[in-house]
């Protein structure tokens, strides 16, 4: 899908920089360029075409005590759809995907390092895993550029 140059930068606002005011969506609108209610008519648009997932915070999950992981899996191809979907309802599950290979599931958990290890200890029951727990994070960015 091709979006529209001012869709671009209202993606890009609201995922950099919304401001800390009271009125947040009618300063991006000027920033943009627009009137504050086509600001709105086009967020919501983007998030009917399912291009605006969720509106939300990033926090720094260090200074919060999480542990973080990337964990692959080796699942049975027959068990694949299954048990990612299983996998996905588990809170502190960030990513889940396929992959082509020897491990053929790919997960990305953060949460509490108890709820971590006893989620691994689960998984190790059924599958062989390969455990990569985050040891020292040098970027974790994801940015849409207008």
């Amino acid at each position: 899908m091709k979006l529209e140059k001012k869709d671009k930068e209202i993606l890009r606002n609201l995922q950099e920089d919304i401001p800390l005011t009271k009125e947040p969506f009618k300063e991006i609108a000027k920033r943009v360029g627009i009137e504050e209610e086509e600001l709105f008519r086009r967020i919501e648009r983007l998030i009917k075409l399912g291009i605006i997932r969720k509106f939300g915070l990033r926090i720094d999950v260090n200074k919060v005590g999480f542990s973080s992981t990337l964990i692959g899996m080796k699942v049975p191809e027959e068990q694949l759809d299954l048990v990612a979907k299983e996998t996905c309802k588990y809170e502190f599950v960030t990513h889940c995907y396929a992959r082509e290979g020897e491990y053929n599931l790919w997960i990305t958990a953060i949460g509490e390092t108890d709820e971590i290890n006893d989620f691994i200890k689960k998984l190790e029951e059924k599958y062989e895993i390969l455990n990569l727990p985050v040891e020292k994070r040098y970027k974790i960015r994801v940015k849409f550029d207008a």
